[in-house]
């Protein structure tokens, strides 16, 4: 029978094992989530609560590059530290098989790694070291970034009273063997001696055999392990002897890197990861070759003159001009990442960064890539009503919940162990509050100012316009709200009963008996809460379920002075519930948990003690009850339920199954059960039409809706993603039913109809709305094309046939203006398109080329992917506009390089320099095309 550890791990199989201890990969239980547990069996000589300081410490650290410690547990005399699970292998393992790494890949592992080793050396209030550090330790996971793992999880974990720290022969530095290579007051080298060193340096956290450990320890076994790395040798213990990198395929700048990381002397070494790291970051600048050619320049410039002062000149400035270029592309990419990830105002200023009106001698052009990443950050060309990414809001900790306010005005937050109350429109920190160390602890809104949550030791209310608590009740975890906003519910971790406060006052109403029962507690609710238990009020609190851990499910009348019941499931094998009340029906869901097990929904009518639902379903299945209607999820729908009768309507769909969701208003986000850590989530409208998707590297544990403001989060990230919600209601020209299917839409030379046609028919509008003229258009299977045509005032619809027989519709009515023969056109398809300056081919089935007119040079092969159908001259730039095989257009802002400036979603027209587009919500809004000054500008008010 497996291990159990704490009633929560399974212990699955042996993955490693060593002098500190073995190795295990687990599982939590409830939660079905891999972790890691490192098992000590050595005595555990510190004092509790300092061994307990220091696992706290640990917990709290978040970085990309470190795996998160959740939790220590001493379970007889075995001592267990609980971590992430981190797939992929570590270095050691390809180094035993021989491989060998490039140079680039090894530079960008050690700026993750020294980017790693600066956060944990700064924590307060001395800084943390790993003391371990080789390539066992440093593990690659199959994105291709690295995790520094296997810290020296408590330092007063020791044998015989010493204080224990890492040692790892070839990669500790010289002070783990207790050698002190300072060079003291007298001038003497004590290469050999024991004693304890007098110059520390902030940090430090350990001794070895006497000798100070400090940062530059850590600094050692960086340089050391990298130097195995690029070398593919172990370096011999003693750091005397460790012969300088000679390997041609190593740049003497990256040699002389690791050479200093590994100075015997502390002093002598990097003092600090900051200064490695930079150092790395400014290879191309210290390169001893480019200093070579600087000063080579320098000493022909001083040499000559006239001419050859001239070519210098301008070698130095190429020199620079491709630095400056590699900068930049730097930015853009991590521009890029930045909008990937939600993180809009970080995209802006990096991408701005590499753009300029006015150039200097020393600036490259200004790169399209920076112009394109800006122009989408912006988004001035997407006006599609919707929600688009907001803000990243980078926490301390991973959250372990987080809520919009019923307004969507606020954001709560709980990370280890506070509540974060911010302003979405400033984004200020409103409130940091101490919370109940629990991740059971929960947090409501009474209102857009008022917030009330699990604080230390007491259910607390805090006024968030006036600074201050405003009451504190009794001990509690699980906190819910009535609809009305007049009570509270709470119940503290598994104690058998809950008190009903009044929200204003806090004065505490009721008291409710579980009559014994409890609801379900993990044996360590540090670690994760998983959201098992059911705890809800009706709209005025005169109801409260609850579901207890024995699976039952049971209805309390808090006002019925007999403590009258209602036991909706007796004792089952669900350990899972959720639900709530909408008006007097109570919906719920109750699952076995398993991710394909049992489950059933149910509707009961309270009032007339009658069930009006009742599905069985595979879950898990989630459920949102409330005073907007019912919602629930049958694998990969979200379906709104009449509780009355039972009959249902479809509000989303995704590919897989639907692990969070929250309806608000007309809108709902959805985050699905991905495989693997990876998350998607998508926003659909009210015809459950998918507004926007979503990938994320990360999973979606939160989705929250609200007002006008979308979250999503996962608790493996210390980062919440914002979503706001943009109807460009301005830039709106036109609406029109969105059920007319159509092709193209086209706005008239004089600005009064629009033209919405497709190849059998067409509608002629006022811009006002007015239906104008509905025309079917004859024979029109055999439409080769249609062209909307202005000249002057004059607009009209031209279609041409496969025989060349033309015929031209009026834009203001609708009426035939002239019919007339020409060529019959080219049914191959091959076509040109004509610019001032390019001729641009096409064909059925290869890329478009761009050629100049005048030489006849290739410039650029075009998009591919989709086809090519218009390409217009837009002042100094080229608009080409493709349809996707779904019927989608867009169009692309070509600079005179043919290189992209901006993507235009949606595109339909041109008029005079604005640029417009077609909705499927049946809008049409314009935007003028932005000047790069104008981008500029934008970017500055927006930061």
């Amino acid at each position: 029978m497996p291990e159990v550890i704490a009633g929560t791990y399974e212990i699955e199989e042996q993955i490693g094992a060593g002098g500190a201890g073995i190795v295990y990969l687990g599982k939590h239980l409830r939660l079905g989530k891999k972790v890691v547990l490192k098992a000590d069996k050595r005595t555990l000589r510190a004092k509790p609560e300092v061994l307990r300081r220091e696992v706290d410490a640990l917990k709290n650290l978040s970085h990309t590059y470190i795996p998160q410690v959740y939790d220590f547990i001493a379970e007889g005399e075995t001592v267990y530290t609980v971590m992430d699970y981190i797939e992929g292998e570590s270095l050691d393992r390809p180094l035993k098989r021989g491989e060998r790494f490039s140079q680039p890949q090894i530079i960008e592992w050690a700026c993750e790694l020294l980017d790693a080793l600066r956060y944990l050396h700064s924590r307060p209030p001395y800084g943390i070291l790993h003391s371990d550090i080789k390539p066992a330790n440093i593990m690659l996971t199959p994105q291709g970034d690295i995790r520094l793992i296997d810290f020296n999880i408590a330092l007063a974990l020791g044998e015989s009273g010493s204080v224990r720290v890492g040692f790892s022969r070839g990669y500790a530095s010289p002070e783990h063997y207790g050698l002190d290579y300072t060079i003291h007051p007298d001038g003497d080298t004590n290469s050999r001696s024991g004693a304890a060193s007098e110059s520390l340096s902030s940090g430090s956290t350990g001794r070895g055999k006497g000798v100070l450990l400090d940062v530059r320890s850590d600094i050692y076994s960086v340089g050391a392990t990298f130097y195995h790395l690029l070398t593919g040798v172990r370096p011999p213990q003693n750091a005397e002897e460790v012969p300088d990198i000679t390997d041609k395929s190593v740049s003497p700048a990256v040699a002389a890197i690791i050479r200093k990381a590994m100075r015997p002397n502390p002093d002598e070494r990097y003092q600090s990861a900051e200064e490695m790291l930079s150092a790395f970051e400014n290879l191309r600048r210290n390169d001893p070759r480019a200093k070579r050619r600087r000063r080579a320049i320098a000493c022909t410039v001083a040499a000559l003159v006239g001419l050859f002062l001239a070519g210098g000149a301008l070698a130095f400035v190429g020199q620079r001009q491709v630095a400056e270029t590699e900068s930049r592309r730097v930015l853009i990419e991590q521009a890029a990442n930045a909008l990937r990830a939600g993180d809009v105002a970080s995209a802006v200023r990096l991408s701005a960064r590499t753009l300029a009106v006015e150039r200097g001698i020393f600036d490259p052009p200004n790169p399209p890539e920076g112009q394109k990443v800006l122009t989408d950050a912006l988004g001035v060309y997407d006006l599609e009503s919707g929600f688009e990414d907001y803000r990243t809001l980078d926490l301390p900790s991973e959250p372990l919940k987080a809520l919009l306010s019923p307004q969507g005005a606020r954001l709560a937050v709980i990370y280890a162990w506070k509540l974060a109350v911010y302003d979405l429109d400033s984004m200020e920190r409103l409130a940091a509050l101490d919370v109940e160390e629990s991740a059971l602890s929960d947090a409501v809104f009474l209102d857009e100012n008022r917030v009330a949550y699990a604080g230390n030791g007491a259910v607390r209310a805090y006024d968030l316009s006036e600074g201050r608590e405003i009451w504190s009740g009794q001990p509690g975890t699980k906190i819910v709200r009535s609809a009305d906003g007049h009570r509270l519910a709470s119940v503290y971790k598994d104690e058998p009963f809950a008190y009903i406060y009044d929200a204003d006052t806090g004065e505490t109403l009721k008291t409710v008996s579980f009559q014994g029962k409890r609801q379900w507690v993990a044996a360590n609710d540090r670690y994760l809460d998983p959201g098992d238990n059911l705890l809800a009020l009706n709209a005025d609190g005169s109801l409260l379920a609850v579901s207890f851990a024995d699976g039952s499910l049971t209805v309390f009348y808090p006002d019925d002075e007999e403590g009258g019941n209602l036991e909706v499931r007796g004792p089952s094998d669900f350990i899972h519930f959720e639900g709530g009340f909408h008006g007097p029906y109570f919906a719920f869901s109750a699952c076995t948990g398993a991710e394909s097990g049992d489950a059933v929904f149910s509707v009961i009518n309270v009032a007339e003690l009658m069930r009006t639902v009742l599905f069985d379903l595979t879950g898990p299945v989630r459920v949102q009850s409330d005073e907007s209607g019912v919602y629930f999820t049958a694998e990969n729908r979200l379906l709104q339920i009449n509780p009355e009768n039972g009959d249902y309507t479809e509000r989303a769909y995704t590919e897989n199954g639907i692990a969070a969701f929250r309806q608000s208003g007309e809108y709902a986000i959805v985050s699905e059960a991905m495989p693997g850590n990876t998350g998607r989530f998508s926003l659909f409208d009210r015809h459950a039409g998918e507004m926007a998707r979503t990938e994320s590297e990360r999973s979606c544990d939160f989705a929250d809706l609200s007002g006008k403001y979308a979250l999503t989060g996962s608790r493996n990230a210390p980062t919440l993603r914002l979503m706001k919600l943009e109807e460009h209601a301005d830039a709106r020209i036109f609406s029109y039913d969105p059920s007319y299917a159509h092709d193209e839409a086209r706005l008239s030379a004089d600005g009064e109809t629009v033209t919405l046609f497709r190849y059998d028919n067409f509608r002629v509008f006022h811009t006002d709305g007015q239906l104008i003229a509905a025309v079917d258009i004859p024979e029109a299977r055999e439409v080769y094309d249609q062209q909307y045509r202005r000249d002057g005032e004059k607009s009209w619809l031209e279609v041409t046939y496969n025989d060349g027989f033309v015929r031209d519709y009026s834009a203001a009515d609708g009426s035939i203006l002239n019919e007339r023969r020409v060529d019959a056109p080219d049914l191959t398809l091959y076509e040109e398109f004509f610019t001032d300056r390019l001729r641009i081919t096409r064909t059925l089935h290869d890329a478009p080329m761009a050629y100049d007119r005048q030489s006849g040079k290739l410039i650029r092969e075009l998009e591919q992917e989709d086809t090519l159908a218009y390409v217009d001259q837009v002042g100094e730039c080229v608009m080409t506009w493709y349809v996707t095989a779904r019927g989608e257009w867009y169009g692309l802002l070509l600079d005179e390089n043919c290189e992209t400036l901006a993507r235009l979603p949606r595109l339909c027209d041109v008029v005079d320099g604005r640029v417009i587009f077609d909705y499927p919500s049946g809008e049409l809004k314009e935007s003028p095309l932005y000047s790069l000054e104008e981008l500029l500008s934008m970017a500055e008010a927006y930061s």
